[in-house]
């Protein structure tokens, strides 16, 4: 089983590892802070972040052993732990032969959920499944200190899971059920011990997260960081809200995105559900799956955006439920059984996973490609261009496409504002990367304190992407102050299609 989910997510995520790069350019936004804490920096001191802490603290040792390539590295290692911590769930509820056959499927398909990326959603979807995982096995603890390992353990990874990605927080209704379970069972010896474990676990891996804060003395930075998330989170949810005309609408509205995102899944978990075995006892813990796929679907639904690769998040639990015994692919499984099928059994999980997979992988491995290629471009301008940059040069973004001009160029951005979507401009509106809106500048202190970082730090490069135009426009257009800037220190020294850069004047004439 290990060796398996580990060749199936090497299979989809290893190719970053051969040619690392950015094939989702948020990534390049955990890179970055990343790289801040390794330079003895500070996320939303010395970046404008709108993100939470956790993946940039996980992903930073990765970095500083073995760069990008040690990041995907870490991602296939991931992938595998998120696959088998599904599995450690099945296994849980429904017995050990289940677990191993549901961390294969999940393996088999998790290119599809996943997006074959590592983004926010692909970090915090092991330690959301890993903490139902431990809370079911901790309900099956014959021992004190099995109980308590289980459960502070599962404190612990909650709280990492909502530190890298906010939508992790619903993993408490699986809490709460089991909790309720031990009131019910009239151990209040345990229903007491349950929280007090948990909320240990809590605050260990919120003190982890914290550390490079607590190092430099400014927590009150984390915390001025965790307000930013919170008031991002409130704005980017209000805008869909109002555009659709209320939250369940919006949430109505993501849902009929599913079926096209991930047809098979939902196809396979639908078959799963559906009673096909009555000759199954229940698990006590058969109700757990149902709690954590509502989690799931809670947290999916939580931005509102319902963006492909937010289905990392739900996948483990479409996995567990359809593979569930009393279902109809469990009556197929226990069919091949009974007729001494063995090799069919052992086959099945790989090929039931192939089979759910399949829908998506074209749409899947054309989104690859087409950001493989676009990072290569800046891969290429970098390789070009950064001779010309002077050691203490800063880098600029303009639009989306830009954003991994930091890493390939090695360079930080002239001031905290590294991308301008969302800071310097206003959110952007898409859903399921649909209905895209234009951007408009933000008025007020936070253009004017943009332009005076770019006047006191004017970067050697910019580098700029037709992200905006193709949402309707760019921003630039109507900022007569910037485009003077561009105009009267820069020049155009090379185009990619959608990515034009700008040198500073002065390095093409010192060379």
């Amino acid at each position: 089983m290990l060796l398996g989910a580990f060749l199936l997510n090497a299979l989809w995520l290893g190719r970053g590892v051969i040619d690392p790069g950015f094939r989702n350019l948020d990534v390049t936004g955990i890179v970055y802070n990343a790289r801040l804490l390794l330079s003895g920096m500070l996320p939303y001191l010395d970046s404008a972040e709108v993100k939470p802490p956790g993946a940039f603290v996980l992903l930073a040792p990765a970095l500083w052993l073995l760069g990008l390539r040690g990041v995907w590295l870490l991602g296939v290692v991931w992938g595998t732990l998120t696959s088998l911590a599904a599995g450690a769930l099945a296994k849980a509820c429904y017995g050990d032969r289940w677990g191993r056959r549901v961390a294969i499927v999940h393996a088999a398909a998790s290119v599809v959920a996943n997006d074959a990326d590592i983004n926010y959603s692909f970090w915090m979807a092991l330690p959301f499944t890993l903490a139902a995982a431990l809370a079911a096995q901790g309900a099956r603890a014959k021992s004190e200190w099995h109980y308590a390992a289980c459960w502070s353990s599962a404190g612990a990874s909650s709280l990492l899971a909502v530190a890298i990605k906010p939508s992790a927080w619903p993993v408490v209704l699986v809490f709460a059920a089991l909790w309720l379970r031990e009131l019910w069972r009239r151990d209040f010896v345990r229903a007491l011990a349950l929280p007090a474990w948990g909320l240990c676990g809590a605050l260990f891996a919120s003190l982890l997260v914290a550390v490079p804060f607590w190092a430099h003395g400014r927590l009150d930075v984390l915390g001025q960081g965790l307000r930013q998330v919170q008031s991002f989170g409130a704005e980017y949810v209000g805008l869909v809200v109002r555009g659709t005309g209320g939250y369940l609408n919006a949430v109505g509205i993501g849902m009929q995105c599913l079926p096209d995102q991930m047809p098979g899944m939902l196809a396979a978990a639908g078959l799963g559900v559906l009673p096909g075995r009555f000759d199954v006892r229940p698990s006590k813990l058969a109700f757990v799956p149902w709690l954590f796929l509502l989690a799931s679907v809670v947290g999916v639904s939580m931005t509102l955006r319902f963006f492909t690769h937010d289905n990392a998040q739900l996948w483990p639990a479409l996995a567990v439920l359809g593979l569930r015994p009393g279902g109809l692919v469990g009556r197929l499984f226990g069919a091949l059984e009974k007729r001494g099928r063995e090799g069919w059994v052992r086959r099945l999980p790989l090929l039931l996973g192939l089979a759910v997979a399949l829908p998506g992988l074209h749409e899947r491995f054309w989104l690859h490609w087409y950001f493989v290629q676009n990072d290569h471009k800046v891969a290429g301008m970098c390789r070009k261009l950064e001779p010309l940059l002077a050691a203490d040069d800063a880098v600029l973004a303009w639009g989306w496409q830009a954003w991994s001009v930091y890493e390939h160029c090695h360079r930080l951005a002239p001031g905290p504002v590294y991308k301008t979507i969302g800071t310097v401009t206003t959110l952007n509106t898409n859903t399921c990367n649909r209905g895209y809106g234009r951007l408009e500048l933000r008025p007020g202190d936070v253009t004017r304190q943009f332009m005076a970082e770019l006047e006191k730090h004017p970067p050697g490069l910019i580098l700029w992407s037709t992200y905006h135009h193709d949402m309707g426009g760019d921003p630039l257009d109507e900022w007569a102050e910037l485009s003077a800037f561009l105009e009267q220190r820069y020049t155009m020294v090379a185009a990619e299609k959608q990515l034009i850069a700008y040198l500073r004047k002065d390095r093409l004439e010192s060379r």
